[in-house]
């Protein structure tokens, strides 16, 4: 599937579970996106077709992935860990993990993010640059393949279960209310702490 920035989700914030997974996807296709050009061009000279591709993932992962985070930190978790059932608590574990998982996906993306718009700015990227980027890229693959499985398999499937209307809804509203507020990058805040 292609998407470009801005392309409405598939799902709306009455489905705020849907719409993380349709974020998920997004994650997938702009990863495999950099892993596609950085194959391709090996660090050497860029195309048109390869900036742009650049481009646009580094601004999605800038931008718009980060909201995912904060969606999930700082409206579903938390929502989640007020419920007391076994099911709730056979998932917090499961949280931390997620939660840990962010933390090396941020650093990760960081590195990435320095290194392509080196790339971009230089036109080329030496052995060891290379080595690194394509190391690094390699680790966010395998770190997100695990954690959006566990996440979908997982933890989404006790949210259906376990989520009264109120709390989706109020999940919903929290979600939309952050993209309200314009563009820009959003921050975890409560996970930081």
């Amino acid at each position: 599937m292609l998407f470009n920035l801005g392309d409405k989700p598939l799902a709306d914030f009455t489905q705020p579970l849907e719409m993380m997974t349709d974020c998920h996807r997004r994650i997938e296709y702009f990863l495999d996106l950099l892993r596609k050009v950085e194959r391709q061009c090996g660090g050497g000279a860029l195309t048109d077709e390869g900036r742009r591709a650049l481009h646009a993932s580094l601004n999605y992962f800038a931008d718009f992935a980060p909201r995912h985070t904060v969606d999930e930190e700082e409206s579903l978790f938390p929502t989640l860990r007020r419920h007391t059932s076994p099911e709730a608590r056979a998932v917090m574990a499961e949280l931390e993990r997620l939660e840990g998982d962010h933390r090396r996906c941020e650093e990760l993306h960081a590195s990435v993010d320095q290194l392509v718009r080196q790339w971009l700015a230089a036109g080329l990227l030496d052995a060891a640059e290379r080595a690194r980027l394509r190391l690094w890229l390699a680790e966010l693959a395998s770190l997100y393949a695990a954690h959006i499985e566990l996440e979908e398999r997982r933890v989404f499937a006790v949210a259906r279960q376990l989520l009264t209307a109120d709390e989706v809804r109020k999940i919903g509203d929290d979600m939309k209310q952050r993209r309200s507020l314009g563009a820009g990058r959003a921050t975890v805040t409560s996970a930081a702490k």
